[in-house]
């Protein structure tokens, strides 16, 4: 008997503990006052209510046609209710991998749309292979599926100490070929 009265006077003595818990989680959320807050940006509760989520230091990856790996990352991914396929990216870093070389395409701003595998950046943007050559424009695509890299704005690309302007570019990677498009100016130099 005394055993029984031990369980039930447990039972009596978890349940009320329960209970004060829950009591004060109720009374903790219902404290806070959304114009309490101070935040530094201001959002539309319409724009608020649309993030889903937000990532910090996201990493996508997925293989191109070629199997051959490619990975998008940021410092900061938003992805919305309405379009859950789609992450608009701050500071995107795009890296691709053709042969035994590997390309890096970077900028202030992207947006990457994960089911077509398509990669916009815009705002100083730099397609590079890490060693000497080096495109510069302001706003670039990359398709990972077609694996093409495009661009209409002007653009400023170094190989060595060679340099090539013109108001856009076209980059193929499955069959090596860079087409510059509209006026083109080169300027080879020999070492």
């Amino acid at each position: 008997m005394n055993y029984s009265i031990f369980i039930k006077s447990i039972k009596y003595i978890f349940l009320s503990i329960s209970l004060v818990i829950l009591l004060l989680v109720i009374m903790n959320n219902n404290s806070y006052d959304i114009k309490e807050m101070s935040t530094n940006e201001a959002f539309e509760e319409s724009e608020f209510q649309s993030v889903n989520q937000v990532l910090l230091k996201p990493t996508f990856m997925g293989i191109d046609k070629k199997r051959q790996p490619f990975i998008v990352s940021a410092r900061k991914a938003t992805r919305y209710r309405n379009s859950p396929d789609i992450f608009n990216l701050e500071e995107p870093i795009g890296e691709i991998v053709s042969g035994k070389e590997k390309y890096f395409l970077s900028g202030k701003v992207g947006v990457f749309d994960k089911r077509i595998q398509q990669l916009k950046v815009e705002g100083d943007v730099e397609f590079n292979d890490g060693d000497s050559l080096v495109f510069n424009t302001s706003e670039v695509y990359f398709d990972f599926k077609k694996e093409l890299l495009f661009g209409k704005k002007k653009v400023e690309g170094k190989k060595n100490n060679s340099l090539i302007i013109s108001e856009g570019l076209k980059i193929f990677n499955r069959e090596n070929k860079i087409i510059f498009t509209g006026k083109t100016k080169l300027t080879l130099k020999n070492d």
